[in-house]
């Protein structure tokens, strides 16, 4: 059940049109927002063959791959849950 509606929320909310593999690696526990005190989050890497991957939602403007670097520094520019998921996976 898990597994299917973590599929169900990616195709809602990108397409994936590339072979790809993804893991399991953490959790999430953000009490310091409103949505983080009532939401768990699970994350999930995933290793894509090429960067052929587009949006569903038209609330995804700026999508695309860019260097880990350019994202750690732009923390800011970053919604809660995605600034603690850069930072623990690839540090600063």
């Amino acid at each position: 059940p898990y597994e299917e509606g973590m599929r169900r929320e990616l195709d809602e909310e990108v397409s994936i049109n590339t072979p790809y593999t993804d893991r399991c690696v953490g959790l999430i526990n953000d009490d310091e927002t409103e949505v983080g005190k009532v939401h768990l989050g699970v994350v999930h890497v995933f290793d894509v063959e090429t960067p052929d991957v587009a949006p569903r939602e038209t609330e995804i403007v700026e999508a695309g791959f860019r260097p880990v670097a350019e994202l750690l520094a732009d923390l800011a520019g970053f919604e809660s849950w995605s600034r603690i998921c850069l930072q623990a996976l690839f540090g600063q």
